[in-house]
C-alpha cells in the first residue's frame, strides 16, 4: 500500500511541476528551451515548381533567424540582415481580363451591337484568312512584326491628285524623327486610370503615347504630364467641334493621324473617298504648325492588323477597324524596346465611365461596340510578358518591341 501511495505521490508531483512550468512560460517568466521545425511551401511565380522556406522553432533561434542567423547556428550572426519574403495577395481569377472572352460574355444590348455591325459591313470585309488562335506568344509576336506594316504616307506615295494636302506630309522618316526608344508607355483614356496614381510611373519612360483627346492638365498625378506622341483619328480633326485648330492640347508632341479605308482598297482609292474629309484641316493645321510633326498611318496597316485579331479569334469578329489603343500600342512596339500599356486591359479599377476627363459611361468602351476591342484585349492578354498583379493593381501590361526580332 505503501508503495502505492508513492507512485501516486510521484505522479501527482510531475503534473504539478509540468502545470507550473507551463504557466510561466506562458506568463513570459520562462522563455522555452524545446526547439522544432517545420516548413512552408510557396508556389513559385510563373511555374510549378515550389520554394521551401525553413524556420527554426526555439525562441532566441526564430529571433535570430529574422535577424541574421542561420539555421545551422541559431545564435551565428551572417553579414547582413535577411528579409523575410512577403507573398503577394492572391487575385481572384474573375478579377483578371480573360483572354477567352467570347460575345458570350457581353450584355444582349451588346450582342446585338455586334450583329448590327456585322450585317452592315461598311468597309466590304471580305475574310478568307484560316483561324489560327492556338499560335504561341511568340508565333504570335512574329505575325505582328511580319505582316503588320505600321508605316506613314509620304508625298511620293499619293496620287498627282492629293499634292494640294501631300505637299504638307513629313519628309523626316518617323523612326528618324522619334530616334532610339527604350521604355515607353502607352497610356489608354479609360475611366479607370483616375485615381490610379500612376503618374510619375508614367512619367519616368523615355516616351509617353496618349490618344486623341485626352488631356494631362488637371491629371497628372494619375496619368502623369509627358506626351511624345499624340495618336489621333480622323473624324477628330475633321469635325469643328472637337476645335483640333485652335486648341493647345494637339501642338506638343508627334502628331499621328488615321483614317480607315474600305477593306481591300489602295491608297489611291483611298485618297478618293477616305472616311473623313480630313484635307483641308490637315492642310490649315500643316501651315499653322509647320515646324510640329504630323504624320499619316497608312491605312492598309489597320486591316493587315485586323486580319491577324480575326485569326486568332474563334469566332467572327466586327468587320471594322482595330482601335486607336490597339494601333497605338502596335506602334510603339514598333519604335521601342519595351512598351508598358496602361489600362487596356482593365485593372481593379474597373468601370464603364469611357474616359478619365469625362462623365460619359457605357459598358461598350470596355468591351467594344463598333470596334473589335474585346478581341484585341484578348490578344494583347496573349501578349503579356507581366503577371496577373500588374493588371489587376496597376493595369499595366508589358509587352515587347518587335523591331529586329528573329523570326
Amino acid at each position: 500500500m505503501a508503495r502505492g501511495i508513492a507512485k501516486v505521490l510521484v505522479i501527482f508531483s510531475v503534473f504539478l511541476c509540468t502545470f507550473y512550468f507551463c504557466f510561466l512560460e506562458l506568463s513570459g517568466i520562462v522563455k522555452p528551451s524545446y526547439s522544432f521545425q517545420f516548413r512552408v511551401r510557396k508556389p513559385a511565380r510563373g511555374g510549378d515548381s515550389q520554394h521551401e522556406f525553413w524556420r527554426w522553432g526555439t525562441a532566441e533561434g526564430r529571433r535570430d533567424t529574422v535577424n541574421g542567423g542561420t539555421a545551422e547556428n541559431p545564435t551565428r550572426r551572417m553579414a547582413g540582415p535577411v528579409k523575410e519574403r512577403k507573398s503577394a495577395p492572391r487575385i481572384p481569377a474573375a478579377n483578371v481580363w480573360d483572354e477567352h472572352m467570347s460575345s458570350k460574355d457581353l450584355l444582349p444590348r451588346l450582342q446585338k451591337v455586334k450583329r448590327n455591325y456585322q450585317a452592315l459591313n461598311k468597309y466590304n470585309v471580305t475574310f478568307r484568312g484560316s483561324h489560327r488562335h492556338n499560335l504561341s506568344s511568340r508565333e504570335l509576336l512574329c505575325e505582328l512584326s511580319t505582316r503588320v506594316k505600321m508605316t506613314t504616307i509620304s508625298s511620293s506615295d499619293l496620287p498627282l491628285s492629293a499634292s494640294a494636302w501631300g505637299q504638307y506630309l513629313p519628309t523626316r522618316p518617323l523612326q528618324e524623327e522619334a530616334g532610339r526608344l527604350a521604355r515607353c508607355a502607352v497610356v489608354s483614356s479609360a475611366g479607370s486610370m483616375k485615381s490610379s496614381g500612376l503618374g510619375l510611373e508614367i512619367d519616368s519612360h523615355d516616351a509617353v503615347l496618349r490618344f486623341n483627346a485626352a488631356p494631362t492638365v488637371g491629371f497628372q498625378a494619375d496619368v502623369g504630364s509627358k506626351t511624345t506622341f499624340r495618336l489621333i483619328n480622323s473624324q477628330l480633326v475633321s469635325t469643328a467641334e472637337h476645335k483640333f485648330l485652335d486648341d493647345p492640347l494637339y501642338n506638343s508632341g508627334i502628331l499621328l493621324m488615321w483614317d480607315p479605308a474600305p477593306y481591300n482598297a489602295n491608297l489611291h482609292q483611298w485618297c478618293k473617298k477616305p472616311d473623313f474629309q480630313f484635307f483641308e484641316r490637315y492642310s490649315a493645321y500643316r501651315r499653322n504648325n509647320s515646324e510640329q510633326p504630323f504624320y499619316i498611318l497608312h491605312p492598309r496597316s489597320a486591316w493587315q492588323l485586323w486580319d491577324i485579331i480575326q485569326e486568332n479569334t474563334p469566332e467572327e469578329i466586327q468587320p471594322d477597324p482595330p482601335s486607336s489603343g490597339l494601333l497605338g500600342i502596335l506602334l510603339m512596339m514598333n519604335l521601342c524596346d519595351q512598351v508598358n500599356v496602361y489600362e487596356f486591359l482593365p485593372s481593379k479599377r474597373r468601370t464603364d465611365l469611357c474616359h478619365y476627363y469625362q462623365k460619359f459611361h457605357d459598358r461598350a468602351c470596355t468591351v467594344g461596340g463598333y470596334h473589335p476591342l474585346m478581341y484585341e484585349k484578348n490578344v494583347v492578354k496573349r501578349l503579356n510578358q507581366g503577371d496577373d498583379e500588374s493588371i489587376y493593381y496597376q493595369g499595366r501590361v508589358t509587352l515587347p518591341g518587335i523591331t529586329g526580332l528573329q523570326c
